[in-house]
């Protein structure tokens, strides 16, 4: 899958991340891609992945399908580790626990935001 330009994205985190310094973001990329950063680590490249894989991670969080096959979250003592099976993005995304619940805040209340559309 080729890199998709992210100059242009428009980057989105949910409503209780509002403000704090570091959170889960995601854009819609077109192209049926879906970006997905740590904001408190800009310097790390985005994951990107197809918007099936992305809708298919938000439903196993909810707790309404199976472990996705390509996004894998890790609970640690710190945090949450965002990695890709798939190996295309190399390095895993660390969110501080509060960074995490506050994203989880956004999956379960089903903020359009985090969706791919």
């Amino acid at each position: 899958m080729p890199t998709p330009d992210l100059s242009n994205a428009v980057w989105r985190k949910a409503k209780m991340s509002e403000s704090a310094q570091g959170c889960v973001e995601v854009a819609a990329l077109g192209g049926g891609l879906v970006g997905v950063r740590n904001s408190s680590d800009l310097a790390r490249a985005a994951h990107v992945y197809p918007a099936s894989d992305w809708e298919e991670f938000l439903g196993y969080l909810r707790g309404e399908r199976s472990a996705p096959a390509r996004i894998l979250v890790t609970i640690t003592a710190a945090g949450a580790v965002l990695s890709d099976r798939a190996g295309v993005a190399v390095l895993a995304h660390e969110y501080t626990t509060h960074e995490w619940n506050c994203f989880m805040d956004g999956v379960l209340n089903r903020e359009p935001q985090l969706a791919t559309a």
